[in-house]
């Protein structure tokens, strides 16, 4: 487990889960102890182990691929605590029961999160921002988008996203993958024109 972030009042941990070396993320609010976990993708006896000594509100779920929730019903029932979900991406989720994520404000003890809808990689991906960081699923990535080879994805929705979302936060907004190691908004933004060109 890796601290990979210090926020003002919080902190993100990470740990790395196999097959497809996702990023499993716990925001944690510095007074309460209160902690969200971010894609309970696999390896479920690692993600409770990431959140001992905290209070866990629940699992926020980033997209509904089946690699970012694997471990969801396991951590759920040990740990009792509900998994949030955008609706749009249930169907492909395919898990129930979930608690509906919608965009706006997600309190976690006394630090307060921004959940972004960013279609594109699949119609109900979502990103959790906080002050100087974004925790960005699979829809950014050191190098560009996420994948958008899915017929529920959409490349023109995946740019619309990150241009209207992500490159809107501050140049030195850390970015936090599903996958991989983080970059920064003002390391990808540059690219952007680059991306259109490639269509990928």
């Amino acid at each position: 487990m890796k601290t990979v972030f210090e926020g003002d009042g919080f902190s993100v941990r990470r740990i790395v889960t196999p097959p497809f070396d996702n990023n499993v993320y716990l925001i944690t609010c510095t007074e309460t102890r209160k902690s969200l976990i971010v894609d309970a993708a696999s390896d479920p006896d690692a993600v409770v182990a990431m959140a001992s000594g905290t209070a866990v509100i629940g699992v926020a779920t980033t997209h509904g691929h089946w690699d970012h929730h694997g471990a969801i019903p396991e951590v759920t029932d040990r740990l009792g605590i509900p998994f949030f979900l955008h609706t749009e991406d249930a169907a492909i989720a395919d898990k129930e029961p979930y608690v509906p994520l919608t965009p706006g404000a997600l309190v976690i003890g006394d630090v307060t999160a921004t959940v972004l809808h960013t279609p594109g990689h699949t119609p109900g991906s979502v990103c959790i921002a906080l002050p100087g960081v974004v925790l960005s699923g699979d829809t950014l990535f050191p190098g560009g988008p996420g994948a958008t080879r899915f017929d529920h994805s959409s490349f023109d929705a995946i740019i619309e996203s990150i241009t209207a979302n992500l490159f809107t936060r501050p140049p030195d907004t850390v970015v936090l993958p599903g996958h991989g190691s983080s970059t920064t908004i003002a390391t990808e933004q540059p690219h952007l024109a680059t991306w259109i060109e490639r269509g990928w």
